[in-house]
């Protein structure tokens, strides 16, 4: 392997960790992710303390696989996403008009079956000290709610 060649890596590598997009803030990713979505997405973002670089990741790589998600598998014409800062805390709330029936109705707060999928998710964030909520009841809506900390 040339040394450009392993530059490019490291940067992909990198990249994958921390998306750039990150270092204008949560809402510009967000808004970004939206942007890219084949599902029209509705974005309300309320960050009033922003939090770690971790939780900010952790959070874009949500948003992005939850979007995608429901491109794949809802049937939904349009989504939202909603982040605040209730108590403390971080939330994100993504919401679509689609056809429900997602895997792992009601609450999972790391129960899951392991990396992949909505069990996968839980897993995830029950790492960070968060919970997951799935919503999802056949014809709909599905709503996914995620609640994190500020700090790891």
């Amino acid at each position: 392997m040339t040394q450009p060649d392993a530059v490019g890596d490291l940067r992909e590598v990198i990249g994958g960790i921390h998306p750039p997009v990150l270092d204008n803030g949560l809402e510009a990713a967000i808004a970004t992710l939206a942007a890219r979505s084949p599902v029209p997405v509705d974005p309300h973002i309320e960050i009033v303390n922003r939090p770690s670089a971790a939780i900010e990741t952790i959070v874009y790589f949500y948003v992005a696989e939850l979007l995608t998600n429901v491109a794949k598998h809802s049937a939904a014409t349009r989504a939202r996403i909603e982040v605040t800062q209730p108590e403390g805390r971080l939330r994100l709330v993504v919401t679509d008009d689609g056809r429900g029936g997602a895997a792992g109705h009601g609450a999972v707060a790391g129960g899951g079956a392991g990396g992949t999928g909505l069990p996968g998710l839980a897993d995830r964030v029950a790492t960070v000290d968060g919970t997951l909520d799935i919503a999802s009841p056949p014809g709909g809506p599905t709503v996914i709610t995620v609640d994190l900390p500020l700090q790891p």
